[in-house]
C-alpha cells in the first residue's frame, strides 16, 4: 500500500502574510499620498507668499509715487509744468497702476488736474480728490494682498 501523506496547510497561515502585505503596501501608498500633499501644499503656500511680497512692494512704490507727486502738486511756489520731477512721478503712477483698475480714469484726470491749475487755490482743491482716490486704491490693493496672505495659510 502506497500510502502518501498529504499535508496540508492551514489557509489562515497563508492569508496572514497577504494581509500584512497589504496592510503595509496600503500604510506606503498613504504615507506617499501625504507627502505630496503637504509638499505640494508648502510650494502653493510658497509661491502665494512671493506673490504677496511682490504685491506688497509694489503697493509700496506706487504709495511713495503718489505721496510724492502729492508735495510737489500742492507745494506753494513750484510750477509743475516746469518741474521735470513732478512730470516723472506722474507717469511712475500711471505706470504703476492698471489701466483697467476701476478707479484709473478717474486718478488720470486727477493727475491732470494738478497740471492744469497754477494758483495755490487750485493746487488746494485739485487736493482732496486725488487723495480720496489715491487712498481708495492703495486700500483695495492692501485687502488683496490681505487676502492673499490669508489662502496661503
Amino acid at each position: 500500500m502506497d500510502t502518501h501523506t498529504v499535508s496540508t496547510v492551514p489557509t489562515w497561515t497563508l492569508i496572514i502574510p497577504i494581509i500584512a502585505a497589504l496592510i503595509a503596501f496600503i500604510g506606503v501608498g498613504l504615507t506617499v499620498f501625504f507627502s505630496w500633499r503637504n509638499a505640494n501644499k508648502t510650494l502653493r503656500s510658497a509661491h502665494t507668499l512671493k506673490i504677496a511680497e511682490m504685491r506688497q512692494s509694489w503697493i509700496n512704490s506706487l504709495r511713495d509715487a503718489m505721496s510724492e507727486f502729492q508735495s510737489y502738486g500742492v507745494t506753494p511756489g513750484v510750477s509743475q509744468s516746469t518741474e521735470r520731477k513732478f512730470y516723472e512721478l506722474g507717469t511712475r503712477i500711471e505706470l504703476l497702476m492698471n489701466p483697467k483698475d476701476p478707479d484709473y480714469d478717474e486718478l488720470h484726470k486727477c493727475l491732470y488736474q494738478f497740471l492744469a491749475v497754477n494758483d495755490l487755490n487750485g493746487k488746494y482743491s485739485a487736493n482732496p480728490h486725488f487723495v480720496s482716490v489715491c487712498q481708495r486704491i492703495l486700500k483695495r490693493e492692501w485687502e488683496t494682498l490681505k487676502q492673499e496672505i490669508a489662502s496661503a495659510g
